[in-house]
């Protein structure tokens, strides 16, 4: 064998241990041999398109259309802030869960940080929907399907987010830190 192939072989050997990740189930790097639940996964998807396609509809309409007409408001993620929220917080949400692999040093990273996420999100939820619908056009407003729709998406992601970082921190128990 030649100089060249003996390099060659040494160098595929060392990406090898770079771009694989642990195999060997006592590794502290390795999570388990099999995947988790992808339940609380799919959940997340799931909720945050909903969230996100519910921030791009309008979320105020004239509470009276007999005497003024159908007139809605703008989209939510234009005419307010949570809306906004919503919108940009969802789209990172489901980003950072892609990006998340088997590793717990993945998982120490994302889950967290998801969890705070959500939280914001779900915050700023309760406070426009304390602050109530307001009026549009000098009348009278009143929330639309959209708003509702994008708080209970909104809970059942901090849900998710919130059983996600509880398994995490239930694997964490017992295992050396990395």
């Amino acid at each position: 064998m030649s100089q060249f192939a003996h390099a060659e072989n040494a160098l595929y050997n060392d990406s090898q241990v770079f771009f694989t990740t642990p195999k060997d189930p006592s590794d502290p790097l390795f999570d388990s041999p099999q995947r988790e639940k992808a339940f609380w996964r799919r959940l997340l998807f799931i909720a945050s398109a909903v969230t996100a396609i519910a921030a791009t509809r309008p979320w105020t309409r004239v509470e009276f259309t007999t005497l003024f007409g159908e007139i809605f408001g703008p989209a939510a993620w234009q005419g307010t802030t949570a809306g906004f929220t919503c919108l940009c917080t969802s789209a990172l949400l489901a980003v950072m869960t892609l990006i998340e692999t088997r590793t717990r040093t993945t998982q120490k990273a994302v889950r967290p940080a998801s969890l705070m996420l959500a939280t914001i999100m779900v915050l700023s939820m309760v406070l426009h929907l304390g602050r109530g619908p307001g009026t549009l056009r000098g009348v009278t407003a009143t929330w639309t399907l959209s708003l509702y729709l994008s708080t209970v998406a909104s809970a059942v992601v901090l849900a998710a987010c919130a059983a996600r970082f509880a398994a995490m921190a239930g694997k964490e128990k017992g295992k050396p830190n990395t």
